[in-house]
């Protein structure tokens, strides 16, 4: 039940805690006032990462009685402030910065009945805080989490666990997609069987868990799993109508599946830009802002096709844009995404097929400079666009592709960057005509402002007016009749 290991863990644990080295040093400090006493503990994750090395930025530390007293004095003692998270249950919190100290009673008359009641094996050991300053490190495994680490399995102590708190459910998804391993079976089954008790959690626990497994570098496979547990769409229900709507015969998957696919051409682009995009990768790209939006805009781009298909001469899905956009606003307004990331998905997903049709207009010879700043207006997102527009190329692999479409897409946006910068160059510019300008010409302010500005701004760009003054003739001479 003990695992004896020697001093080179006790130093690791030392190197892994993640505090600022003065914070450091006074809980050390104040772990060592209680090196005598029997029954204290740090569980969880700290315990977890002597064997994952993961850094330790939380601690959890468990007490079988007195926990008040011992968590009023370390706040004092620490200078950390105080949050009692569930005083009815003997859960207190010591927090400052990224860093918290949890504070709990023993569930139970020994601290093997408490770590019982935990969610996973590798979660459920026990360091006795007397063994960081002994010649004995020694740490208490009574249900093999360091043998299911070691051997990559992700194994519940028990179903009641998963029951009590179905949000475990996700957690255990979340290990996978962080590589703890496989998810045994039968562990499996009870997520299976319980999956439906996963919306009783609050939704803010929901989101975190889900956050954590989309900004992984396994969104895919892990969101494929759950989708197999049909976990998926008790999460994102409007998921559920895209199986089995069929696509035209650009496609290879039915609407569901295409969506995952394109998930998972998010993650190798996100990888690999170089590689698809033939850009470098950013800092920007490895932000969790742009990560998100990238694959949730790529999941759900395609929502609204289950709510839109029409079979008539061939399959159509007239407007599914927009419905794909409101679907995911729905879902994830209920979950409680950040109101600008939700905003910046649905400007992903309601403009995704513009590129597209804008190419079939290049190829056929009628795109319009026009069009194209339009799009790099209406989306400040172009990047991201670009990735999401791959990824849905790349996932459509049907008999009627063509097979160099990808680098024809690619060709096309990085004229759009091109547009992009030039149009940023030019609003750096004094402009050649102002507002003021148009008064003096005799229009009122309002609606056709914007549209001569915007006009003069595409002649200017189109280079077919370079002065002033052949742009006053110019707009004299096209808007003279629009003055009243």
């Amino acid at each position: 039940m003990f695992l004896e290991f020697d001093e080179t863990l006790r130093n690791k644990f030392l190197n892994l805690l993640d505090f600022p080295q003065k914070e450091k040093d006074l809980i050390i400090s104040f772990l060592r006032k209680f090196k005598n006493r029997e029954e204290f503990y740090l569980t969880g994750g700290s315990v977890r990462a002597l064997f994952t090395s993961e850094k330790i930025t939380d601690l959890d530390l468990t007490v079988k009685e007195n926990v008040v007293d011992l968590v009023l004095f370390a706040q004092k003692f620490l200078n950390y402030h105080f949050v009692p998270l569930s005083p009815e249950w003997g859960i207190y919190r010591l927090a400052k910065g990224k860093n918290t100290i949890d504070f709990t009673s023993f569930r139970g008359e020994t601290i093997e009945e408490d770590l019982k009641k935990r969610d996973f094996t590798f979660n459920a050991m026990g360091l006795p805080v007397k063994a960081l300053f002994e010649n004995r490190f020694l740490i208490l495994d009574p249900f093999s989490g360091y043998k299911d680490l070691k051997e990559g399995v992700i194994r519940a102590i028990s179903e009641e666990n998963i029951i009590e708190d179905p949000l475990r459910i996700l957690r255990g998804y979340r290990f996978f997609a962080y590589g703890f391993g496989k998810i045994e079976e039968k562990t499996r089954n009870f997520f299976r069987i319980h999956k439906q008790k996963i919306n009783r959690c609050a939704k803010e626990r929901i989101l975190q868990e889900l956050l954590y497994i989309l900004i992984s570098n396994k969104t895919f496979e892990t969101f494929k799993l759950m989708d197999e547990d049909n976990l998926l769409t008790e999460i994102f229900p409007y998921l559920e109508k895209a199986k089995g709507i069929p696509q035209p015969t650009f496609h290879h998957l039915d609407v569901k599946d295409h969506l995952l696919e394109t998930l998972r051409w998010t993650e190798k682009i996100l990888e690999n830009p170089q590689k698809y995009l033939e850009i470098e990768k950013t800092d920007e790209m490895e932000n969790e802002d742009f990560i998100l939006s990238v694959k949730l805009a790529g999941l759900f781009h395609d929502l609204g096709k289950a709510y839109t298909f029409e079979i008539k001469e061939r399959i159509t899905f007239y407007g599914h844009e927009k419905v794909s956009a409101e679907l995911f606003k729905i879902m994830a307004e209920n979950l409680r995404f950040k109101k600008d990331l939700i905003n910046k998905v649905c400007n992903l997903i309601k403009n995704h097929m513009r590129p597209f049709h804008l190419l079939n207009e290049k190829e056929k010879g009628s795109l319009t400079l026009r069009a194209k700043r339009n799009l790099i207006k209406d989306v400040p997102y172009l990047k991201e666009l670009f990735i999401v527009c791959m990824a849905d190329s790349y996932a459509s692999q049907g008999p009627d592709k063509e097979p160099d479409y990808e680098e024809r897409l690619r060709t096309f946006f990085h004229e759009l960057f091109e547009l992009k910068e030039q149009l940023e160059k030019e609003s750096q510019k004094k402009r050649l005509i102002t507002g003021d300008d148009l008064i003096k010409l005799g229009f009122k302010p309002g609606p056709l402002f914007k549209e001569i500005l915007q006009d003069v701004e595409i002649q200017i760009l189109e280079k077919k007016f370079v002065s002033k003054e052949e742009l006053l003739e110019y707009i004299k001479e096209k808007y003279s009749k629009e003055k009243l």
